[in-house]
């Protein structure tokens, strides 16, 4: 496999959008649409690298940064889902992807029901991982866990996101941890609002209104696995999946299992 991820940056009228992709003779099948992979919070694209490098020989895998996260630029004002979704829909639309498969993972999730609803034509296939089909009292509930991260001199702010992380998944691979806890220090302010701009997102009202088919799937321990069952109730056309023994970082740690669904929806 001669397929390698590259990254680059696309412009839009809100700012720069990184992004990885899949590059080389070997990288996507001729007759498939691109792969396009929208991350959780506070994670970046790099969640995805163990995903693309599964599926460079099937799909041209492109996987932006969120804006205020990794690479792209950070919002001049609040952020919400719908910017999101329309800052990388123009980063898309300038790297030349008119229509692509759509997989999006918990925060990515709420940008892509956001693009698709937006888009019509854009995504012929939706695939939802961690699907946050969230009841108002579960967005009250999340809500009340999440804060900035405010810097204290004395490093005493460290100790209880190392701790966060961690409670995410109790036994995440220590390098995995390590990336996450020092993303989210780099997110800044960004980390909290992007959880509350999923927690002010109509999720619900939009999920039912997208026409093409939507595959939705979560882990045992992910903390929306009560969403499967509700978001899969309430869309036109949905298919849906359990995954046992998967949590919070089910595209890192079963990547097999995730590139093998990707393959038999996405064709």
């Amino acid at each position: 496999m001669n397929a390698r991820i590259r990254k680059g940056y696309a412009d839009t009228r809100f700012g720069q959008v990184h992004y990885r992709i899949t590059a080389g003779p070997d990288a996507g099948q001729p007759s498939s649409l691109p792969l396009v992979l929208l991350h959780q919070t506070a994670s970046t694209s790099v969640m995805f690298e163990p995903l693309m490098t599964a599926l460079a020989g099937d799909y041209v895998c492109v996987a932006p940064d969120t804006p205020g996260f990794g690479e792209s630029f950070t919002p001049a004002t609040t952020p919400s889902i719908a910017l999101y979704a329309e800052a990388l829909y123009e980063a898309l639309q300038a790297l030349g992807v008119r229509e692509c498969w759509l997989f999006g993972h918990h925060t990515g999730a709420s940008i892509a029901v956001q693009m698709a609803h937006d888009h019509p034509d854009f995504a012929r296939k939706l695939m939802l991982s961690g699907p946050p089909y969230l009841t108002p009292e579960q967005r009250a509930a999340f809500a009340a866990k999440i804060s900035p991260v405010a810097p204290a001199l004395d490093g005493s702010h460290l100790l209880p996101l190392w701790q966060r992380i961690l409670d995410k998944e109790p036994d995440v691979p220590l390098d995995l941890a390590h990336r996450e806890f020092t993303l989210t220090l780099r997110a800044g302010d960004q980390y909290a609002a992007a959880y509350h701009a999923v927690f002010s997102h109509d999720f619900a009202a939009q999920l039912p209104r997208i026409t093409c088919p939507i595959h939705l799937m979560a882990g045992e321990f992910d903390a929306l696995l009560s969403c499967l069952d509700p978001a899969a109730a309430a869309a036109r056309q949905a298919s849906k999946q359990f995954v046992p023994g998967a949590g919070t970082y089910v595209c890192e740690r079963q990547t097999a299992l995730v590139a093998d669904a990707i393959r038999r929806f996405f064709r």
